[in-house]
């Protein structure tokens, strides 16, 4: 994996921000490439390290369409049957 960058977020955003800048920061990119459709819901709750029903919750609370294709049920397939 490579390693983390930084990025520079001006001051006046900060108050946007919650209590937590990285970690509403990380949110909301994840957020937004599930939305593009970069990443999938399963990735999205790895990589904020939430259950997959703790990011439907969070998708639904900021308002995301969650679009389960057929792409989403064979990788839910393949999740499901790698566990055991």
């Amino acid at each position: 994996m490579d390693k983390p960058i930084k990025v520079e977020i001006p001051p006046e955003l900060l108050p946007y921000l919650s209590d937590n800048p990285e970690k509403k920061i990380k949110l909301l990119l994840v957020i937004e490439l599930y939305r593009e459709i970069k990443i999938t819901l399963r990735q999205a709750a790895d990589i904020l390290r939430v259950s997959y029903r703790e990011m439907e919750s969070i998708l639904e609370e900021n308002e995301i369409f969650i679009d389960f294709g057929k792409s989403d049920l064979d990788e839910e397939f393949q999740y499901g049957f790698s566990s055991k």
